[in-house]
């Protein structure tokens, strides 16, 4: 072994236990630092308790429990759309206070579910702020559920990313004979 080299192993002896500790002390840290801490309950960030109740109650009308899987309130998704709302723009906040308070006023002369019916009657063109905030809040119900646990593993059946031998293709027999374009429109 020629000098150089014996100077880089003897420089390398002496600051091999320093960078040890280095080491040590920096996973240490780490698995602190990300240790799962214990699960908390989630606190609003931007609707009060009342509104949420709204919401959620909302949304378990749009999206209902049913055989095949749990519904918009077990997928807590008034909780997701808290926290989207709360980081959102200023006008955006206001327009979701404002909703609940017309729709909470709409249920107060019939039900919440008369309510969101009279403001889903136009959804393909909404005209007033009811049936607008509807469109934001159907919106927002499909985002949250389909996004959560629930939606994806229960309602959708979502195994993950998982190898095919074979691809089944199209099993619906009214696109059978369609090209490529007419599989598209619906029926």
């Amino acid at each position: 072994m020629d000098r150089r080299a014996m100077l880089k192993l003897v420089a390398l002896a002496a600051v091999s236990p320093k960078l040890n500790a280095l080491q040590n002390a920096a996973v240490c840290h780490m698995d602190d630092a990300t240790a799962a801490a214990p699960a908390t309950a989630y606190k609003l960030q931007f609707f009060t308790e009342e509104e949420n109740q709204l919401l959620d109650q909302m949304m378990e009308i749009i999206i209902p429990a049913d055989d095949h899987s749990p519904g918009a309130h077990a997928a807590k998704t008034s909780l997701l759309a808290d926290l989207l709302i709360f980081s959102d723009e200023d006008v955006v906040k206001k327009r979701w206070r404002s909703g609940l308070a017309l729709m909470q006023k709409a249920a107060a002369h019939s039900s919440l579910a008369s309510a969101l019916d009279q403001a889903a009657s136009n959804e393909e063109n909404p005209q007033t702020e009811l049936e607008r905030f509807f469109v934001s809040l159907k919106q927002m119900t499909v985002d949250a559920y389909y996004t959560s646990e629930i939606g994806i593993h229960q309602d959708l059946e979502y195994q993950g990313n998982t190898y095919l031998a074979a691809f089944p293709g199209c099993t619906h027999p009214e696109h059978q004979d369609a090209g490529p374009s007419e599989k598209l429109k619906p029926s």
